[in-house]
C-alpha cells in the first residue's frame, strides 16, 4: 500500500513539473549604455522574486519566466535601475542611463584620473559624440563653443587651417598664448591639427592653477588632455564612419558692377580736373566681370574612417586608418590627409602591463594666390570692366585701360586668375607620434609606469611662381625648404592609492625629462628657361639665392607631486608642486618651482541634506596655484651675431655684426590664478550647474625694452611687465525629457573674461606693427587697457568740400577682446530619429576691416570700391552721405571709420540623424546614417565676410583683423555610421 502512495506521489509532482515547463518561455535581449555600447555584467532579475542571470560579454542575455513574470529589472553599478515590461514579447532591448549623470565619470587629469564629483579644480570635458557631431578637419574646430573659458577662432576659411585656441583669456606679450596639449600622454609640439576628430575619446581641458600646476613652466596657457579610442575587454567590433559634404562661400560682398565703377571713375576724373574721362562713352562698357565668382567655386569635403578594436582580460587593442580630403572654395587649393593610429595594451602578468599609442600622418596642403590673400583681395580690387582672358584666350592685363588713354588703375595689380593658375604652393607633412609604456604593479596600493615616447615631424614646403605673374618676372621664381624636429619624453611616476576608514588618499610622484631640437634650410633660385619644371629643378635658375639654414634646442628636467586626500567623501584637498629646470635660461635662473592647493567641500553629503531629496550634489571648490610660460626662446639669454655683406680686399665676403645683448636675468613669466567655484545638481542630476569665478595676475611680463643708441642695439628682452585677466563661467547641463521614446538634452556655456596690462617697462606703449601696407599703426599696448586695443582717431564726418574730418587726436577707438561668449546645444531624440543643433556665438568686440583701406578710399587708388561707395559725398548729398567725396587726393587714416562691431551669433551645426533597428541582424551592432548641415546661418552686423577672423594667425599680437582673407565656407554634407 505505501508503495504504491509513493508511486501516485512521484506521478503527481511529474505532472505538476511537465505543466508548469509547458507554460514557461525564454526571454532574451541586449542591453546598452547611451552611448550605444553593449554592457556585460548587467544583473537581471524577475521583479518580486530572486530569479535571474546576468548579460554577457556581448551585452546579451537569455532567462526563462513564467506567465505570471511580466517584469524584469535591470540593474549596473553606475546606472539607473530600470523596470522594464516583457508582456507579450520576446525579446528586449534595454538601454540604462547613467544614474549619477556623470559625477562617477572618470576625468583624465594630469598624470591620472579622477571621478568627477571628486574634482577639486575647474575641469571642462568635451565628450567624443560631441565631436562626431561635427565634421570637421581638427579638433580644435569642433571645440567651438562646447566649453566655457575656451574661447576658439578659426582663423581662415583655409582648408587645413588651425585654430586659435584661448583659454581664460591672454597672458602674454611675446611669450606665446596656446594651450599645452598633451595626446595620450605626450605633449606634442604641433598642437591638434595633425589628430583626426574621429580618433578621440574624450577631452578634458584644465583651467585653473590646481589643475594646471602639475605642468609647472608650461601650464599658463591651460591644458587641453586629448585621449584617444582603446580597445575593451570582451569586445571584437569593426566600426566605419564615413562623410561626404559640399562646401560654399558663407557670404559675397556687394561691390560695384561694371556700371557703378564707370560711375564712379568718371566722377573722380571730373573732381580731379582730369583732360578727360576714363571712360568717354559708357555704353562701349559690356563686359561685368565678377571676380569673386571667377575665382571660387563650391567644393568637395570627405572623410572615411575604419576603426577595429578587440580586447580580452589579457590584449586589448584599437587601430583606425582615416583619409580626409577638402578641396578649397578658391579654385586650386586643398588639403588631403591620412592618418594611422594605434593603441595597444597588453597584460604581460599580474604584475606588468605594457601599452603603445602610436599615431602616423601625412598630409600635403596646396595653396592658391599667396595662400589665398594675394589672389582674394587683388579679385576685389580688380575692376569688372575688364574680362579675365582677351580675345586670343591669354591674361588680360588689367592694369591697362582700353577706353581712355588715361590710366586709373593700381599699376601693381595682377590679373587675379594668375594667381590661381599661375602660383603653386604646396607643403607636405609627415607626423611619427609614439609613446610606449610600462605599469608595474609593485604592491595592490602602490604601481610605477615609465613611458618614453618620440613626437617626430618633417615638412617639405615647394613654391613657383610663374613669369607670367609681376612677382614672378623676369623669368619665374622658385622656392624649395624643408625642416625636421623631433621631441623625446621619458617620465617616471609612482602612484600609490589606498583608503582606509574615513580617509582615501591618492598620491603620485613622478621624474620627468623632455628634449627638443629642430633644423631647417631653404633655398630659392629664380630666372628659368621654362616655367614647365616649376621648383624641381633649382639648379637650371640663372639666379640662385642665398641659402639658408639653422638649427634650435632646448631641454627640460622636472620632479612632480601631487596628494589628493578625501575625508569621509565629503572634505577633499588636493596639493600640487612641480620644479623645472630649463636650458632656456643660465645658471642661477634655470630652476623655478610652481605649487598649487585646492579644497573642496562636498556639501550634499553632509546628513544635514539628507531630507533634501531634489538636492542631488552640491560642492564648493577654491583653489589657488602658481604657473609658469617658457616664454624666452633659446640662445635668447646670450648675445647674438648676425651675418653682413664686407668688402675686404676689393672682394665681397661675409662678416658678422652684433645683433642682440646678453640678458642674462632673464627668467620665466610666472601666473598666480585664484579660482572660487560652485558645483549644483538637481533631480537626481538630471540638471547640473557649474559656476567659477577666476583672476589670474602674469608677473615678470617679458617685453622688448628700447635702448639707448650710445648702447649700439635698438633694444633688449626684459621681464618687466604684469597682466591681469579675470572672469566668470557658467555652464548647465539638463536632462529635460526622459522618457520611453523621447528624450531632450540640452548644455549652456557662458563664459566672460576682462583683459588689462597692469605694467609696462617704464610705462612705455608698445606698438605691434601695421595692420597692411595703407595703414600705419592701429594697435596699442598700453598700462591699464586690454592687450592689443585699436588705437587711431575718431571720424567726425567731412567737410565743406567732402574731405574726411577727423577729431584731433589719436585715442583708443576698439576692443578686439569680447565681452562675453557662449555656446548652446539641444538633442532631441524621438525613438530612433535625433536632431542636434548647436548655436555659438561672441558678443562685444570689435574688427578691423583692414582692406577697406582699398575698398572704401574714394577711388583714389583705381581700386574697385565697397557697392556703399554708391552714396558718397556730392554737393547735392551732404547730409545722408557716407562715403568721402571721390578724388585721389582724399585723406583716410586708421580711424573708427574701419572699425566695425563683431559680435555674432551662428548655428554652427544642425545634425539630423536616423539609427537604423539592428536587433534582427545579429551581425551588426549599429546603424546610423545623417545629415549635417554646418555654418549655415551666421547673425552679424559685420560687414566683412566673417567676424570669426584673425588675419595674422596665432602668436600674433595685431588681434582682430580682417585683411579680406580665405572666406569662411558652409557646408552640407551626408554620413553613415556603422558598427559590425
Amino acid at each position: 500500500m505505501k508503495r504504491n502512495l509513493r508511486l501516485l506521489l512521484v506521478l503527481f509532482l511529474l505532472f505538476i513539473s511537465w505543466v508548469t515547463n509547458a507554460q514557461q518561455r525564454t526571454i532574451s535581449g541586449t542591453v546598452y549604455d547611451s552611448e550605444n555600447e553593449t554592457l556585460p555584467g548587467v544583473s537581471i532579475v524577475v521583479e518580486g522574486i530572486t530569479n535571474g542571470t546576468t548579460t554577457d560579454i556581448d551585452g546579451r542575455f537569455q532567462l526563462t519566466v513564467s506567465p505570471s513574470e511580466n517584469v524584469l529589472i535591470f540593474s549596473f553599478v553606475g546606472f539607473e535601475t530600470q523596470k522594464i515590461s516583457i508582456l507579450g514579447k520576446d525579446n528586449v532591448t534595454v538601454r540604462l542611463v547613467s544614474s549619477t549623470q556623470g559625477l562617477d565619470e572618470v576625468v583624465i587629469v594630469g598624470y591620472g584620473s579622477v571621478k568627477k564629483s571628486d574634482l577639486t579644480g575647474s575641469v571642462s570635458s568635451v565628450k567624443a559624440a560631441d565631436i562626431a557631431a561635427v565634421p570637421v578637419s581638427s579638433i580644435g574646430q569642433a571645440l567651438q563653443g562646447r566649453a566655457s573659458g575656451v574661447s576658439v577662432t578659426q582663423n581662415s576659411g583655409i582648408p587645413g587651417a588651425p585654430t586659435t585656441i584661448r583659454i581664460r583669456g591672454t597672458n602674454s606679450i611675446i611669450g606665446g598664448n596656446k594651450p599645452l596639449v598633451i595626446v595620450d600622454g605626450f605633449p606634442v609640439v604641433g598642437g591638434l591639427e595633425n589628430i583626426n576628430p574621429a580618433d578621440v575619446e574624450n577631452i578634458e581641458i584644465l583651467k585653473d592653477a590646481s589643475s594646471t600646476a602639475i605642468y609647472g613652466a608650461r601650464g599658463s596657457n591651460g591644458v587641453i588632455i586629448v585621449s584617444t579610442k582603446k580597445g575593451k575587454a570582451g569586445k571584437f567590433t569593426v566600426d566605419i564612419d564615413s562623410y561626404y559634404g559640399i562646401q560654399e562661400q558663407s557670404k559675397k560682398i556687394d561691390l560695384l558692377n561694371a556700371q557703378q565703377f564707370v560711375q564712379i571713375a568718371n566722377e573722380r576724373a571730373v573732381n580731379d580736373g582730369s583732360a578727360g574721362l576714363y571712360f568717354p562713352n559708357p555704353s562701349d562698357v559690356t563686359t561685368n566681370t565678377d571676380w569673386i565668382d571667377e575665382l571660387f567655386d563650391a567644393s568637395p569635403v570627405q572623410s572615411h574612417t575604419i576603426t577595429i578594436t578587440a580586447g580580452n582580460e589579457r590584449i586589448k587593442t584599437s587601430q583606425s586608418f582615416n583619409y580626409f580630403n577638402q578641396d578649397g572654395i578658391l579654385k586650386n587649393s586643398g588639403f588631403e590627409r591620412a592618418t594611422l593610429r594605434n593603441n595597444t595594451e597588453a597584460k604581460m602578468s599580474d604584475w606588468l602591463t605594457v601599452g603603445n599609442s602610436l599615431i602616423l600622418s601625412r598630409s600635403d596642403r596646396q595653396f592658391s594666390g599667396d595662400g589665398g590673400n594675394r589672389a582674394v583681395i587683388e579679385a576685389h580690387i580688380a575692376s569688372p570692366t575688364e574680362s579675365v582672358y582677351d580675345a586670343d584666350g591669354n591674361y588680360n592685363d588689367i592694369t591697362l585701360n582700353d577706353y581712355s588713354s588715361l590710366s586709373y588703375a593700381p599699376t601693381a595689380l595682377d590679373n587675379p586668375m594668375k594667381w590661381i593658375n599661375e602660383y603653386s604652393d604646396e607643403i607636405l607633412t609627415t607626423k611619427i607620434f609614439d609613446n610606449f609604456y610600462g605599469l608595474f604593479t609593485l604592491t595592490p596600493n602602490l604601481t610605477f609606469k615609465s613611458s618614453i615616447g618620440v613626437d617626430y615631424s618633417t615638412a617639405r614646403s615647394n613654391r613657383y611662381l610663374s613669369r607670367l605673374l609681376l612677382d614672378g618676372t623676369p623669368g619665374g621664381k622658385a622656392y624649395r625648404g624643408s625642416s625636421e624636429s623631433y621631441s623625446i619624453l621619458n617620465e617616471n611616476i609612482l602612484n600609490y592609492k589606498n583608503e582606509f576608514g574615513d580617509h582615501s588618499v591618492n598620491a603620485i610622484l613622478g621624474y620627468n625629462t623632455q628634449t627638443f631640437k629642430s633644423t631647417f634650410i631653404s633655398t630659392s633660385s629664380s630666372d628659368f628657361v621654362t616655367d614647365l619644371l616649376g621648383a624641381e629643378v633649382l639648379q637650371d635658375g640663372s639666379l640662385p639665392g642665398v641659402p639658408r639654414s639653422g638649427s634650435s634646442e632646448w631641454g627640460l628636467a622636472s620632479l612632480l607631486g601631487r596628494v589628493n586626500y578625501s575625508y569621509q567623501n565629503k572634505y577633499l584637498v588636493t596639493l600640487t608642486m612641480r620644479s623645472d629646470w630649463s636650458s632656456r635660461f643660465v645658471k642661477g635662473k634655470q630652476r623655478a618651482t610652481f605649487p598649487s592647493a585646492a579644497f573642496a567641500w562636498k556639501v550634499s553629503n553632509e546628513d544635514f541634506m539628507n531630507d533634501i531629496d531634489w538636492m542631488s550634489n552640491l560642492k564648493l571648490r577654491a583653489s589657488w596655484g602658481i604657473t609658469g610660460n617658457q616664454a624666452v626662446s633659446p640662445f635668447q639669454t646670450w648675445s647674438s651675431v648676425v651675418s653682413a655683406p664686407v668688402v675686404l680686399g676689393g672682394s665681397l665676403g661675409v662678416g658678422f655684426v652684433p645683433g642682440a645683448p646678453a640678458n642674462p636675468d632673464l627668467k620665466w613669466e610666472t601666473t598666480d590664478q585664484y579660482d572660487f567655484g560652485v558645483d549644483f545638481g538637481i533631480l537626481n542630476n538630471s540638471v547640473r550647474f557649474t559656476f567659477d569665478y577666476y583672476y589670474k595676475k602674469t608677473s615678470d611680463l617679458l617685453a622688448q625694452v628700447n635702448l639707448p643708441s650710445s648702447v649700439g642695439f635698438s633694444e633688449i628682452t626684459q621681464n618687466i611687465g604684469e597682466m591681469e585677466n579675470k572672469g566668470m563661467e557658467f555652464s548647465i547641463d539638463a536632462h529635460i525629457v526622459k522618457s520611453k521614446d523621447l528624450n531632450w538634452n540640452t548644455s549652456f556655456q557662458l563664459s566672460r573674461n576682462r583683459n588689462k596690462v597692469l605694467k609696462l617697462s617704464k610705462g612705455a606703449d608698445v606698438f605691434p606693427g601695421p595692420v597692411n601696407n595703407l595703414i600705419s599703426e592701429f594697435h596699442i599696448i598700453r598700462e591699464g587697457l586690454p592687450m592689443s586695443s585699436f588705437y587711431g582717431y575718431v571720424n567726425d564726418g567731412y567737410d565743406s568740400e567732402g574731405n574726411n574730418q577727423y577729431e584731433d587726436d589719436p585715442r583708443v577707438i576698439g576692443n578686439p577682446h569680447p565681452d562675453f561668449t557662449f555656446g548652446f546645444g539641444n538633442t532631441l531624440k524621438y525613438k530612433n530619429l535625433s536632431l542636434n543643433v548647436f548655436i555659438e556665438g561672441a558678443q562685444g568686440f570689435d574688427i578691423v576691416w583692414g582692406s577697406k583701406f582699398l575698398l572704401r578710399n574714394s577711388f583714389s587708388r583705381g581700386a574697385n570700391q565697397l557697392a556703399e561707395a554708391m552714396n558718397h559725398w556730392t554737393p547735392s548729398n551732404t547730409a545722408g552721405a557716407t562715403s568721402p567725396k571721390i578724388q585721389s587726393s582724399g585723406e583716410f587714416r586708421g580711424s573708427t571709420e574701419f572699425i566695425e562691431d563683431g559680435s555674432y551669433i551662428k548655428i554652427r551645426t544642425i545634425n539630423l540623424a536616423y539609427d537604423i533597428p539592428t536587433n534582427k541582424v545579429s551581425w551588426l551592432n549599429s546603424a546610423q546614417v545623417y545629415i549635417n548641415a554646418q555654418n549655415f546661418f551666421t547673425f552679424t552686423k559685420y560687414s566683412g565676410y566673417d567676424p570669426e577672423v584673425q588675419a595674422y594667425g596665432d602668436g600674433d599680437l595685431r588681434l582682430g583683423v580682417d585683411n579680406n582673407v580665405y572666406p569662411s565656407t558652409k557646408t552640407i554634407s551626408m554620413g553613415v555610421r556603422v558598427g559590425f
